[in-house]
């Protein structure tokens, strides 16, 4: 999940630097509705905890994902202010545990954002925050061979982060984006009924997006 925050903080920070050099350039109107798909990468953390013990184990999931989103924006004097809902497929797969272990995949996420940011010519750079919906599937596989897999379940939880945008057209835009999903916890029956256990997962995508305004 470092690996992936750094570079793609990284990215979202050089690509900054890069469009407040074209401050100068011919200003945009960044007002208006807007259209645009996006793809990218995900990497973070997945847990499962038996209810009784509490104490859970950890795993690293990845994966790709690739969504559609669609925004309304409104801009005065530089600022600007915005709102958009987005929805993404994904594959992001981890295993937690060596012994008994569960394995995970992300498959779905979803989004509601508010969106406040700064123009510099035909350059944006903002921060986002808002609630989000994630699709998430696991099967447990323990020792004495009582493999189970459990129904998908819709985690809440939220997302924040920050992106970059640049107008190479008058009404279309590229841009990078870094943002942090925390879910809340979801308990299932364990194997044969005997005990509760709970699962939840954090994770930091980066994505590229071609965005077209109206």
């Amino acid at each position: 999940m470092k690996r992936l925050a750094v570079a793609s903080a990284s990215m979202v920070v050089a690509a900054g630097s890069a469009f407040a050099q074209d401050a100068r350039q011919a200003a945009v109107d960044w007002s208006g509705a807007y259209v645009g798909a996006f793809a990218g990468g995900a990497n973070g953390d997945a847990t499962y905890a038996n209810v009784p013990v509490g104490v859970p184990d950890m795993g690293a999931i990845d994966g790709g994902l690739a969504g559609l989103k669609v925004g309304y924006r409104y801009q005065y004097g530089a600022a600007v202010m915005g709102v958009s809902v987005d929805g993404a497929l994904g594959n992001v797969k981890g295993i937690v545990g060596s012994f008994n272990h569960a394995r995970f995949n992300v498959d779905w996420l979803a989004t509601a954002n508010a969106q406040f940011g700064l123009a510099f010519g035909r350059a944006l750079v903002y921060g986002t925050a808002g609630g989000a919906l994630v699709g998430i599937q696991h099967d447990y596989d323990s020792f004495a061979s009582l493999d189970v897999s459990y129904p998908r379940r819709t985690h809440s939880g939220y997302a924040v982060g920050g992106g970059a945008e640049y107008a190479f057209a008058e009404k279309a835009s590229i841009s990078f984006e870094v943002r942090h999903f925390v879910l809340e916890k979801q308990t299932f029956p364990q194997v044969l009924n005997v005990m509760g256990h709970a699962v939840d997962a954090d994770f930091t995508t980066g994505t590229i997006g071609l965005n077209v305004r109206f």
